[in-house]
């Protein structure tokens, strides 16, 4: 009998644990989705209590409040773009590494337009050393890509000044698009287009 509650002791503790250590995973996952479906407005800690069947305490425990919560996000996006564009220059055949990250952060933008606006609010206006850090580490891979672009033939400094023009670029044609929607205008928008296609023609034909 000790044996047998020793054994369910021992199975409870790790289910616990289980759940506790992906609970941060599923409230992110629960937020994105979310976001995809009602908007940023919508987006609450206790909405995502509801989705996820979490205790709201259990989600106040992980993030203090709805700017936190939007931080985690934003953090996970910048990642998420980081990881696509790394990606991206590991197979770009034929392409330049500028090209091949360039084109990975206009698929990024094409396909998740309500994280990659989320992500700037949280950067421009949450004022979150994390999330800059975030940015900058997306950042360096479209600067390490062009670095190795131009290695042999301009200096370090030039590349970066590259990289920080199309990066500025890139953020700019996307906040065009899409602050020029009307609500509720997914990524086929007319601006959208627009802009995103301008931007792939700088990329590839010049």
């Amino acid at each position: 009998m000790g044996e047998a509650t020793a054994l369910t002791s021992m199975s409870l503790s790790k289910r616990r644990s289980y759940h506790v250590g992906n609970v941060r995973v599923q409230l992110l996952s629960a937020a994105r989705d979310l976001l995809a479906e009602e908007g940023k407005a919508r987006l609450s800690l206790r909405s995502i209590a509801g989705r996820t069947g979490v205790a709201p305490g259990t989600v106040y425990y992980h993030y203090a409040d709805k700017h936190a919560l939007l931080a985690g996000l934003a953090i996970d996006g910048f990642k998420e773009m980081a990881e696509a564009m790394r990606l991206a220059v590991a197979q770009r055949g034929e392409l330049s590494g500028l090209r091949a990250a360039g084109l990975a952060y206009i698929a990024f933008v094409k396909e998740k337009p309500a994280l990659y606006e989320l992500m700037y609010d949280a950067r421009e206006h949450g004022r979150r050393d994390d999330v800059a850090a975030a940015e900058m580490a997306a950042f360096n891979v479209l600067a390490d890509a062009i670095a190795a672009d131009l290695e042999g033939r301009h200096p370090p400094e030039r590349a970066r000044q590259a990289a920080q023009a199309l990066w500025a670029f890139g953020r700019g044609a996307a906040t065009l698009a899409l602050t020029c929607s009307e609500p509720g205008d997914g990524p086929q928008d007319q601006v959208f287009r627009d802009s995103v296609a301008g931007l792939e023609f700088l990329i590839l034909d010049l």
